[in-house]
């Protein structure tokens, strides 16, 4: 009773879907998930999950008016997974929803490459199960070919939502491949200006050495009595009271200030400059 379906995946996407227990169970034709057990890849076959699925399948048995539908109520597995072999065992057990009939045993799918580069898988399957109760009505060729019929829709419907993945995939890297490459030139780093020349330099110094310093009172601006306040001979340098009657006796404190103001003078350090001086 074995059969082969060849799809347009590639064999490592088929091998990620066929070891998907809940997302397998959804593709079937026919089946209603009730409840999913959840085991963990670490305690199934080959690291691979062993999700328990429960659900009600409605199999068609037998063609035109003599055929009938039946519904089988049970789980089904992952019992067994090769990786290198490519080669799993689905573990399925159910009972009829009315009867006394039954169906068990495993489906055992083979998944191997196929095309010129490996763009497709070729599935095998082969049922291997034992039926009771109102299966026993219809003989083996109906049962080959409803079982024959509902695979091929499985893994069609399985394979289709895998497929679109692969190819959004592979549209995303053509695009990415074929994106021109837009070259960054470097930016050259930027030199901080060059110090302006050592002589260059020292010529602005010199010239503003050689700038003589502005008086601080012009020749030409007049004297203000307030600028000589603190001289005691300021009237003396005026010539206000050259006609005063206290000529003599000024010129005696002048003479006086002057011997005392040159001793002071002498008195200091050789380079000293005093803060007043007679020419």
């Amino acid at each position: 009773m074995a059969f082969e379906v060849e799809v347009p995946v590639r064999h490592r996407t088929m091998w990620l879907a066929f070891t998907d227990p809940e997302k397998m169970a959804r593709a079937v034709p026919g089946l209603t998930v009730d409840a999913v057990h959840a085991v963990p890849p670490a305690d199934g076959p080959e690291g691979v999950a062993g999700d328990v699925v429960a659900g009600r399948l409605k199999l068609r048995v037998g063609a035109g008016g003599a055929g009938a539908t039946i519904t089988y109520r049970g789980t089904a597995c992952i019992a067994g997974a090769e990786a290198q072999k490519g080669t799993l065992d689905i573990a399925v057990d159910a009972a009829q929803a009315r009867g006394n009939g039954a169906l068990a045993g495993y489906l055992r799918v083979t998944l191997a490459q196929a095309g010129a580069a490996g763009e497709r898988t070729l599935i095998s399957v082969v049922p291997e199960l034992e039926l009771s109760g109102r299966a026993l009505e219809f003989n083996r060729q109906d049962w080959h070919g409803a079982v024959a019929a509902l695979g091929a829709a499985w893994i069609d419907m399985l394979a289709a939502a895998y497929r679109d993945a692969e190819n959004e995939g592979a549209a995303v890297a053509a695009v990415e491949a074929t994106e021109p490459v837009v070259a960054v030139e470097p930016v050259a780093p930027t030199q901080p200006p060059a110090a302006a020349p050592a002589n260059k330099a020292s010529e602005s110094e010199s010239e503003k050495i050689a700038e003589p310093a502005e008086p601080a009172v012009s020749a030409a601006s007049p004297i203000r009595d307030e600028s000589l306040s603190k001289d005691p001979l300021a009237a003396v340098w005026n010539g206000r009271y050259e006609k005063n009657r206290w000529l003599p006796l000024i010129t005696a404190l002048t003479l006086f200030l002057l011997i005392k103001r040159r001793r002071r003078h002498r008195a200091d350090k050789p380079g000293a400059d005093s803060s007043f001086r007679m020419e």
